[in-house]
């Protein structure tokens, strides 16, 4: 594992280095200077080894990610190459083909564009005369639903008639009976 040092930590060594030699020592240990001196010198070479070699781990990783950028500029810059030509051709197309448009006295008119508008009257057209088909279709099932409705009432009724008929025939058929037994009951 490398070490890794920081600029903070070579700024409080070398403050450290100028405090002593700022002290009253520096004049008693002149040998001590060029001691210190050296061993600064090493220290400095061989940290500034260690974040070298730590700084070029980031250096390739970023020279991997420029390549990389530079690629899909690359990619990217071909396509725009290719959409700019084919926008190019249409409009060299339509600057020589004039029979695409109708020409009326005060306006142009795509070809195209007027038969869009044409399938599209046709539709709302069709549209209508289904609505229209639909709304003739609800009326008809409403008056066959009342008709039906009326015919069973009068079905009905009439069933009912005719039992009240059979009713009152028996009825009545029962008081000529009784008013004959009672005739001939008061007879005898």
């Amino acid at each position: 594992m490398s070490k890794s040092v920081s600029n903070d930590a070579l700024w409080e060594k070398l403050s450290e280095v100028s405090e002593r030699l700022n002290s009253g020592k520096q004049k008693e240990n002149v040998l001590d200077f060029s001691v210190i001196k050296d061993e600064i010198i090493a220290e400095m070479k061989e940290r500034t080894y260690l974040l070298g070699k730590h700084n070029d781990s980031h250096f390739e990783a970023n020279g991997k990610n420029i390549q990389v950028m530079n690629e899909n500029i690359i990619k990217v810059l071909n396509v725009v190459n290719r959409i700019r030509k084919y926008q190019k051709e249409p409009i060299e197309s339509q600057k020589n083909d004039r029979g695409m448009y109708f020409n009326f006295r005060f306006f142009k008119v795509k070809k195209i564009s007027f038969v869009i508008v044409l399938l599209g009257l046709l539709v709302f057209i069709l549209t209508l005369f289904c609505m229209k088909l639909q709304g003739d279709y609800a009326l008809l099932m409403n008056e066959y639903h009342k008709q039906s409705i009326t015919i069973q009432k009068s079905e009905f009724f009439q069933i009912s008639v005719q039992t009240e008929y059979q009713f009152y025939k028996c009825h009545m058929n029962t008081y000529v009976l009784s008013q004959r037994i009672n005739k001939t009951t008061i007879k005898v």
